[in-house]
């Protein structure tokens, strides 16, 4: 019969499974509950649906009103990142992102509204109820504004803005303060803070950058208020520029001298004295123009002629009584006056000198006494100068001295790297030979496995009805001839090691000490074969 008959195949597995040893019928269990206990997990995380995020970066409020959403419209759902993500299955991700955006969800406001506050105003309200809503509303929005900025998780910001006097002329001006919680492990650079502080600056009227005040969530206050819009971060972003001067001009000058002295025989430090104010100057200058006409003219001439007695002189006085004597003559003058206007040329010039000019660089060069024997320190001082861009007008100053290097810590260092890559080797051959030992123990397992269940092998009992042996038994040698004759069955021949002339010796001794046994066994194979 060509057909699978499963009794067949199960009576066959069962004879095989107890035709093995004590510690083979372990294994074969362990394995079986093994390939069992691995078919259920995999069909298990096979079945089960692949979740992708639904949403991320959701405020406590936000999350709670998804989640109850998804548990009303009875779709699974996970949280991730601390329940600032939901997972839904992959294949319901776009469907639901539609069904909640048309739910108004995620409302994105962080438990703060902006100017939809206006909306829910009614025309009882007074003025002083218009202006803090009103006020609520500028706040909540400058706060989403802020939470759009990358790193920043949430931000709270709150407004001073004093109330209009028509009668006082020195009203208060508005102040404004920004609380920012950033993501872990970002902190906010000064560019960044400056942003929110002119973001600020720039949404209230009247709002000066300098009354802005910036801190995060520890309480480190990122821009104090009255220090010009910059603050603590001005102060570090001047710093930064500062050392970014500095260090570009040390590896100019450091880059040069390994050149010459070598590596790590050369020390330089340079300091960067920087002018931070920003000054506008205007200058205007007369230029006079030739060859143009005056803008205006004019000339004037007089002139007198005429006739006139000469005066007698003397002393006043009894003597001289009568005075003077008359005399003839003629006089004339002439007088001559030109003004004229002429056309002069003006030049303006207006200059704005950016903050961040160096005012004066110092470098100090220090170089190591045993690679520094041949070396010109006038020339070096000159090299140095040339590479740095010291200007001797503006103060700059360069000076550069020998040393005696110590170098027990660089040994020590070194001798610590040299350990170091040493003991990695190790551990590298050491994780490599129990690599190598672990794959020959399962080897020699394997063959120690197979050569056991060689030799465990068993000829399969067999059941064998009972006939009544004839009263005149068949020789022997008719009896041998039979069993060297007939085939012997499969799984004898599989389990028959010692060969074949071990078989028949066997058969041979059978035969002779116990004919009516081999009689019952020859009877039992004819009944097989005909089965």
């Amino acid at each position: 019969m060509n057909g699978f008959d499963p009794r067949a195949l199960l009576a066959r597995i069962g004879r095989t499974f107890g035709g093995f040893t004590p510690g083979q019928r372990v294994v074969t269990a362990v394995a079986a509950v093994a390939v069992v206990v691995g078919g259920v997990m995999f069909v298990s995380w096979v079945s089960k649906p692949t979740y992708a995020p639904l949403f991320t970066g959701l405020s406590t409020t936000d999350a709670s009103a998804i989640t109850a959403k998804l548990t009303e419209a009875g779709e699974p759902y996970t949280l991730a990142d601390g329940g600032q993500t939901v997972m839904v299955p992959q294949a319901d991700v776009y469907q639901k992102r539609i069904d909640l955006s048309g739910q108004g969800l995620p409302a994105g406001d962080n438990g703060t509204q902006g100017y939809s506050l206006l909306d829910k105003q009614s025309m009882t309200s007074s003025d002083f109820q218009q202006k803090v809503t009103y006020q609520r509303a500028l706040e909540g929005e400058l706060s989403k504004t802020i939470e759009s900025i990358n790193g920043v998780q949430a931000a709270v910001v709150h407004l001073a803005i004093p109330q209009d006097d028509v009668f006082s002329t020195d009203a208060s001006a508005p102040t404004g303060s920004v609380l920012v919680k950033t993501a872990p492990g970002i902190n906010l650079s000064s560019t960044i803070v400056d942003s929110v502080v002119h973001l600020v600056a720039g949404s209230v009227p009247k709002l000066s950058p300098d009354k802005v005040t910036v801190a995060d969530a520890t309480g480190r206050v990122l821009n104090a208020a009255g220090e010009g819009g910059g603050g603590t971060a001005g102060a570090d972003a001047r710093d930064t520029q500062r050392r970014a001067v500095a260090d570009a001009t040390a590896a100019a000058v450091q880059s040069m001298l390994d050149k010459v002295v070598g590596p790590g025989k050369a020390v330089v430090r340079v300091d960067a004295d920087l002018n931070f104010d920003q000054q506008v100057i205007d200058r205007q200058q007369y230029v006079p123009t030739t060859g143009n006409p005056a803008l205006t003219s004019s000339k004037t001439t007089e002139k007198y002629s005429g006739a006139g007695g000469t005066p007698v002189g003397g002393v006043l006085g009894p003597d001289n009584i009568g005075g003077t004597t008359a005399g003839s003559g003629k006089n004339a003058y002439t007088k001559e006056e030109d003004t004229r206007t002429n056309a002069v040329g003006t030049l303006k010039e207006q200059t704005t000198t950016a903050p961040g000019q160096v005012k004066r660089l110092s470098v100090a060069v220090l170089l190591d006494a045993k690679s520094a024997g041949n070396v010109n320190f006038s020339e070096m001082s000159s090299l140095v100068s040339a590479a740095a861009g010291l200007d001797p007008k503006r103060g700059d100053v360069v000076q550069v001295s020998q040393m005696a290097f110590d170098t027990t810590a660089a040994a020590a260092a070194q001798k610590e790297l040299d350990k170091a890559a040493a003991d990695k080797n190790r551990a590298e051959m050491i994780s490599l030979g129990k690599t190598i030992g672990l794959g020959v123990l399962l080897v020699l397992a394997l063959l120690i496995g197979l050569k056991r269940s060689r030799r465990g092998a068993r000829p399969e009992p067999q059941e064998i009805e009972v006939y009544r042996v004839p009263t005149a038994p068949a020789p022997v040698d008719s009896l041998l001839e039979a069993a060297e004759s007939r085939p012997a069955a499969p799984r004898a021949v599989d389990a028959v090691t010692d060969g074949r002339a071990r078989a028949r010796d066997a058969v041979g001794t059978m035969a002779r000490e116990r004919p009516d046994d081999m009689a019952r066994l020859l009877r039992g194979w004819i009944a097989e074969d005909r089965t």
